[in-house]
């Protein structure tokens, strides 16, 4: 399948229609047409044979056959649909035909065709604009590649088939990680597999490619198998109608293939009230028809990927029923997704799920960490890396594991420093799997990781650095605050050049307009970023009183009594591990720049000389391995206790006199006398 040239005739299709139709319209039509070429390539040869006259009926004739056979794209959006010309002229013609084979090309088509609107909502997004519950599918909709599909199919239901005996499947275990437990024994009809956020059905077309590898190891002819897996062992749910339809479709061409005209048990939500919003979410009880009875069962397996979406961009009614059903867990929907699936599945039953990986670290998902590690058996992860993805705009990772507690090790592959695309990860994780020796392979008991503060998922420490954190942390030894924020910077900060020399103070002096400020700033140890001045005249009364129209305070004078004392600092925002600065008793500081406070000048730099050490660069990665070090991730450090020794002080002040020199040497300085070189 080349993707580059769908998706070229995917944008391409997309702006011709549009300047002839509606949405709506155009994306049925082209669904339509993409359809037809997926399961009747033959008759697009004939249709591009036609006279323009013939085309239209020829067409909607076909439509309406294919809808009986496999219903989906074909009758999403209502049987009668007035194509526009130029679908069934240029649009026909430019189809690159041979391409629209795979299973999963509506999906990819859909994708591509919708990828424009996606991209609007996602301005909105960016704008903090909240969505509006009918964009909620669209806008979240990222479409799983087909071995990531493979990987959470293999670590799920393959590895569930395998503990409960089954026998070896052919090509369909390549992704597993770990050891299989075995234990018991079942029968493939009596397997049930759910994705409750289904999307095009990628999981299910690979779920359903197991299961048929399953009852042919038991005997089954393939016409039967199909029967069984639409019939028994495969559902689905999903919001939105039109990508459910490219699921419907792919399904029941995939059955076909083996003589079975069986029907997906794969629904999308109508009507209600409820479901049109929390999809998935919502219990049985407040479900109708088909959602309800899905919703009803309990499941051997889960798998999804579910929608990323924050809080802050949630409706008020998603955010009301989320925050009121999952209290602990409304951060981000998919972390609701990923308790709510809890629920859905036995208690001996698999889940496994694509997010993203700031679950690992983040404060709010906390409850969900402890959930997966201290009431779940997690079996296997994978963490990629930041750009992996050209579809999802935040870091993933993919999981799996037991509905149940267990003692066991966990297999995890950190693909953070291997950059590369998903042709490159695959490799990767193939090699992974393949228990090979690999520098990016790891295997750790969970009970390890609730060891640490707020149990962060740091699966790479060693057993001597999760020791470290037996110490008291950072924050119980000394004062870490986060400094005062203005509301508005570009009004209340310049560069120290920018302001008239007279009205600043470069060495505390009451009664002056500019005060220093340290902003935080690049990346830089011991001294440096040293460039900020802040509007602090009268006492800082107009940022003190800074107010929108509303007269709602925008300013947030924070922990002013820590401000011109001497500190060590670091930058909120950072591309590469902590590093930390010195700063003196001249400056106030803002949240960029968070410090901490010690009792005297010699345990100021002791601990300086401790937070630029390679073995916190480690440690810090463990707490927050984001670019984003709060005060509160800074504070859970672990450190040692300062015993007075001078020897490591005087070293660090050292360093900062090398990197005062340094900062000092360039005009960007206002200790500036004389370039170096001169």
């Amino acid at each position: 399948m080349n993707h580059a040239q769908l998706k070229k005739f995917a944008v391409r299709s997309r702006e011709k229609l549009l300047a002839v139709t509606d949405e709506k319209t155009a994306h049925t039509g082209f669904m339509r047409l993409c359809g037809t070429a997926f399961v009747c390539p033959q008759f697009i040869t004939q249709l591009r044979n036609m006279s323009a006259d013939e085309r239209h009926p020829a067409f909607a004739e076909k439509c309406c056959e294919l809808g009986g056979h496999y219903d989906g794209v074909f009758n999403t959006g209502g049987g009668d649909v007035e194509y526009p010309e130029v679908l069934l002229n240029d649009i026909l013609s430019d189809m690159p035909l041979s391409e629209m084979d795979g299973d999963d090309v509506l999906g990819w088509m859909h994708q591509y065709f919708s990828e424009p609107y996606r991209s609007s909502l996602a301005v909105g997004l960016k704008n903090s604009k909240r969505l509006d519950p009918e964009d909620i599918a669209p806008a979240t909709q990222v479409f799983t590649p087909g071995w990531i599909a493979e990987y959470l199919i293999e670590n799920t239901l393959v590895r569930k088939w395998y503990e409960c005996g089954g026998a070896k499947l052919n090509g369909r275990d390549g992704y597993i990680l770990g050891e299989i437990q075995r234990s018991g024994k079942i029968s493939p009809e009596d397997i049930t597999f759910l994705d409750p956020c289904a999307g095009s059905g990628n999981m299910l077309l690979c779920a359903f490619d197991a299961f048929m590898e399953m009852y042919r190891s038991c005997g089954y002819s393939d016409n039967i198998a199909a029967d069984m897996i639409l019939g028994k062992n495969l559902f689905g749910l999903e919001m939105d109608e039109r990508v459910c339809g490219a699921a419907v479709t792919s399904l029941r061409k995939k059955a076909a293939a083996y003589g079975s005209d069986a029907e997906p048990q794969v629904f999308n939500f109508l009507g209600g009230d409820v479901e049109n919003f929390a999809g998935s979410l919502a219990g049985a009880d407040e479900c109708t028809g088909d959602a309800k009875a899905v919703l009803s069962g309990k499941y051997d397996v889960v798998a999804t990927n579910p929608p990323y979406l924050g809080h802050s961009a949630m409706d008020g009614r998603l955010l009301g029923y989320v925050r009121g059903k999952y209290p602990d867990h409304y951060s981000d929907l998919f972390s609701v997704f990923v308790v709510r699936s809890c629920e859905l599945v036995k208690a001996d039953g698999k889940l496994g799920f694509l997010t993203p990986y700031t679950w690992l670290f983040i404060n709010s998902c906390e409850p969900l960490r402890r959930l997966i590690l201290g009431e779940k058996c997690l079996e296997s992860l994978v963490q990629f890396e930041y750009s992996a993805f050209d579809e999802a705009v935040v870091p993933l990772c993919m999981f799996t594991f037991t509905n149940s507690p267990a003692e066991r090790e966990c297999t995890f592959l950190r693909l953070t420093e291997h950059e590369g695309e998903m042709d490159v990860q695959r490799r990767l994780v193939m090699d992974g799997a393949a228990g090979g020796s690999c520098g990016y392979r790891f295997r750790m008991k969970a009970a390890d990781m609730l060891k640490l503060p707020s149990a962060p998922v740091a699966y790479w420490l060693s057993e001597s650095a999760v020791k470290c954190f037996d110490l008291a942390a950072l924050g119980d030894r000394y004062d870490v605050r986060e400094g005062l924020i203005t509301g508005d910077n570009d009004r209340f900060l310049r560069r120290w050049y920018e302001v008239c020399a007279d009205k600043t103070a470069f060495r505390r002096t009451a009664g002056k307009k500019w005060y220093l400020l340290n902003k935080g700033g690049d990346m830089r140890r011991w001294y440096g970023n040293r460039e900020y001045v802040i509007d602090w005249e009268n006492d800082g009364r107009r940022i003190r009183d800074f107010r929108d129209e509303k007269g709602r305070l925008r300013s947030r004078p924070q922990n002013l009594e820590y401000c011109f004392r001497p500190a060590v600092s670091w930058s909120a925002l950072t591309s590469s591990s902590i590093t930390v600065r010195y700063y003196d008793e001249n400056f106030m500081f803002n949240v960029a720049g968070s410090c901490a406070f010690a009792d005297d000048a010699g345990q100021l730099m002791w601990l300086l000389a401790l937070l630029n050490s390679k073995a916190i660069a480690m440690l810090s990665q463990a707490v927050n391995p984001t670019m984003n070090m709060n005060p509160g991730d800074t504070a859970r450090l672990p450190v040692p206790e300062y015993s007075g020794e001078t020897r490591i002080s005087e070293l660090a002040g050292e360093c900062v006199e090398l990197c005062r020199q340094d900062w000092d040497s360039f005009e960007t300085s206002f200790d500036f006398k004389r370039h170096p070189l001169i």
